[in-house]
């Protein structure tokens, strides 16, 4: 489980706005809105809609709560990094999607305010953009 602290200097750590991201160079969520968050703490927190709303009553429907949900991306946990792999594992505690918590094992590249995650082993890509 992933909870040393990371030094607040590191390139990771802060919030990242989702840009978007790509299976096999085609946009699997190009209107999605999201955050990532890495602390400098070890925690970290991950959350990304599909782009449409869903609308709803102030109690919805359960054919409503679906729409609200589908495609909604939302976990938290910890995560840690390997310098020498240039990777960060998450570690995830909680998933709004049930029993979704396995580690996540991404590849990072930072750019300026660009960070690009790729799921190892995959041409999955999401790409994401300091916040200041």
């Amino acid at each position: 489980m992933g909870t040393d602290q990371v030094s607040a200097s590191h390139p990771l750590v802060g919030t990242w706005r989702y840009v978007d991201a790509k299976l096999d160079g085609k946009s699997t969520r190009p209107n999605g809105k999201g955050m990532i968050y890495y602390a400098p703490s070890g925690a970290m927190m991950c959350q990304v809609s599909p782009g449409n709303v869903a609308r709803a009553g102030s109690k919805p429907t359960p054919e409503e709560a679906l729409a609200a949900i589908d495609g909604h991306i939302a976990y938290f946990g910890t995560y840690s990094i390997d310098e020498r792999a240039q990777t960060v594992t998450h570690h995830r505690l909680r998933s709004v999607q049930p029993g979704d918590t396995a580690d996540l094992v991404r590849k990072f590249t930072i750019e300026g305010d660009k960070l690009t995650l790729n799921t190892v082993g995959t041409n999955y890509f999401v790409y994401w953009e300091r916040m200041k």
